[in-house]
């Protein structure tokens, strides 16, 4: 048998070894004693809302000195409404939104349903002289979709690859 081969079923031992105690590993600790066993399927059911947020945080690839449109995908596990992106540009990176407005929203309004998806869109044209990342930062606001409700905020940092 050769040496490759060896190694190769050794690595994969390992990790099925590795994958059995990490199944067994949780069961184990259930068992210990009653209070805990009892506090676990209560720590499981809480679920932390997330809110809107990006699908992918990298964008698509635009040349230097041309403007572009850019789209962000967005889902979310809440229902949103009002929905407004804005973005920060930098010394590097000119952003502008459309309809001359001063932010942008979803392509089919400015609300996002539990489960859903849709993207934003908004004009860059980066100044770089040299293929680059850049990081541009994205704050999305809302409301939960009730009366009276506060407006929410949530920024993300998003990467633009730049072709020189």
């Amino acid at each position: 048998m050769s040496t490759g081969r060896r190694i190769g079923i050794v690595a994969a031992t390992a990790a099925v070894a590795m994958g059995m105690l990490t199944v067994t590993a949780p069961a184990a600790s259930a068992a210990t004693g009653p209070q805990q066993a009892q506090d676990l399927p209560t720590a499981q059911a809480k679920k932390k809302v997330k809110g809107p947020r990006p699908v992918s945080r990298t964008l698509k690839a635009v040349d230097a000195g041309e403007s572009a449109w850019v789209q962000v995908k967005w889902k979310t596990d809440v229902k949103i409404c009002d929905a407004q992106v804005t973005v920060r540009d930098n010394r590097h990176i000119e952003v502008d939104y459309p309809g001359e407005r001063e932010f942008t929203s979803f392509s089919r309004g400015d609300s996002l349903k539990r489960g859903r998806t849709d993207f934003t869109a908004f004009r860059v044209e980066a100044d770089y002289d040299r293929d680059s990342w850049a990081l541009i930062t994205a704050t999305i606001s809302y409301t939960d979709c009730e009366d009276d409700s506060p407006t929410y905020t949530r920024s993300t940092d998003l990467m633009l690859p730049v072709r020189a």
